[in-house]
């Protein structure tokens, strides 16, 4: 199953369009966007030709004005004031807050260390329009970072996840519906947790009475994949939910081969 990371948060802020920060911070940004980038290619330089002489003081210079640079803005611009300042939200809190988005934005990344300068910018409405898309729970969003294990990351809901190595190849519709499934799960967890049903003394292995049609995740997943995210009568990839052959017995949960992927249509035929 996908696994959600912390990524979205995790140092990156976005400009708050309610307190926008003062004009001297868009000369700031300026000018540690330039430097930042200015230094990556000077290290571009350097791993394709580490023995020049040229090169390698040019990276000194870089090197003593990013010093000075940082040390000059870490008391504004690091993690731990930003976090207090209004002129900028967490990532997260900017997607819920103002959703549907309708003007571009850049991300903007700082930590303990290195002051706020950008690192992604979403400037068309055609980017918008995706992002939207993605929270709604429609459409995956390829995110700008990879994940933990340097796999790649996708925005669905308000989280970014990133794919096991064995998901990878999925159709984008593939990968929606294995989503949508995870989001899901999460959704009936929280309801569970907050029913007070966490602490019921059953085993973790049974569903109660009134979770008679509840599939465990770990079903779900071993369907999906075995269905490759299609319809297992037709072929289809829309409008697919899981159906239950047999109801399980009681105290014991359905089993991988007594549920099957179907697409509504198929589904209303009724079982073969």
């Amino acid at each position: 199953m996908p696994i959600k990371t912390s990524i979205l948060d995790n140092g990156n802020f976005v400009c708050s369009p309610e307190s926008p920060p003062k004009p001297a911070f868009s000369e700031y940004l300026g000018f540690a966007d330039r430097l930042l980038a200015q230094w990556r290619e000077v290290q571009q330089e350097q791993s394709r030709s580490p023995f020049s002489s040229e090169v390698v003081k040019k990276k000194g210079e870089l090197d003593r004005v990013l010093g000075d640079f940082v040390e000059t803005f870490k008391p504004w611009y690091t993690v731990k004031s930003v976090e207090r300042d209004r002129a900028f939200l967490p990532v997260s809190r900017f997607l819920a807050q103002y959703r549907p988005l309708g003007d571009p934005f850049s991300i903007l990344h700082c930590d303990r260390e290195m002051p706020l300068h950008s690192v992604h910018e979403f400037p068309t409405q055609g980017d918008l329009a995706r992002v939207n898309a993605a929270l709604d729970e429609k459409t995956p969003f390829r995110w700008w970072q990879s994940g933990p294990h340097d796999r790649p990351c996708y925005l669905f809901g308000e989280s970014v996840w990133e794919l096991q190595a064995s998901e990878i190849a999925l159709s984008e519709p593939g990968k929606a519906l294995l989503f949508r499934d995870v989001a899901e799960n999460d959704r009936l967890k929280l309801d569970r947790l907050k029913n007070g049903r966490a602490h019921s003394p059953q085993s973790p292995q049974t569903v109660a009475p009134e979770d008679a049609g509840f599939i465990p995740e770990k079903v779900r997943v071993a369907v999906f994949r075995r269905a490759a995210g299609k319809c297992e009568k037709c072929g289809s990839r829309e409008g697919l939910d899981y159906d239950c052959l047999a109801p399980a017995s009681r105290g014991r949960d359905p089993v991988p081969e007594s549920v099957r992927l179907l697409c509504s249509r198929c589904a209303s035929k009724g079982r073969s």
